[in-house]
């Protein structure tokens, strides 16, 4: 792969029962492609992973979401895991943290149930979407467009159903999803 994200900062939303396998995929994704990602977390220093049908490993956390800005990093993923989206809806940080994203048009990706969690907080009004069947009335009734096809670019939003069959495509899409981003940042930027 090439280092596309060199000198690029990423973010990773996590909370004790992330989904372990959608988090590391991303992230060696993100290493690969030249990237500096960083786990941000309501816990202080370890967050620990859900692997299939048991706890997984822990992961050093880098900072604890309270401390965090978006204006910090380039990019951000929302691994999916219940489980952590029960607790990080929990603080008010969150909704900030991934509002800033958002409100920047920085590059974000909602794997699985992550868009749930989005679709709770507010920030998914309108916006087509896509994740595991088993939150599509949640996401609907929360106001945002479901959509079959995976995976799904809203704006500056990639969503998708993640499967360890495919995740060398789905981890080639998020990168060229961000590298695209950021091409459309320069030619604005130069156009001004």
């Amino acid at each position: 792969m090439q280092k596309t994200l060199s000198g690029k900062s990423a973010a990773i939303l996590v909370a004790n029962g992330f989904n372990e396998i959608e988090m590391t995929t991303f992230q060696r994704a993100l290493i690969e492609a030249g990237a500096s990602p960083k786990l941000i977390s309501t816990e202080s220093s370890l967050a620990h992973g859900w692997q299939g049908n048991g706890w997984g490993h822990y992961h050093p956390v880098d900072k604890h979401i309270s401390d965090a800005l978006a204006a910090d990093y380039d990019m951000l993923i929302v691994s999916g895991g219940y489980r952590g989206h029960d607790k990080l809806k929990m603080t008010a940080h969150t909704r900030r943290f991934i509002g800033g994203f958002m409100a920047a048009y920085k590059p974000v990706l909602a794997t699985g149930d992550a868009v749930k969690m989005m679709a709770e907080l507010g920030m998914l009004q309108a916006t087509m979407v896509t994740g595991d069947a088993a939150v599509r009335d949640a996401v609907v009734a929360a106001g945002a467009v479901w959509s079959e096809n995976s995976p799904v670019i809203h704006g500056n939003l990639l969503s998708m159903t993640f499967s360890a069959e495919q995740k060398s495509e789905l981890t080639e899409t998020f990168v060229n999803f961000v590298a695209d981003i950021f091409a459309e940042g320069d030619a604005a930027q130069q156009a001004a």
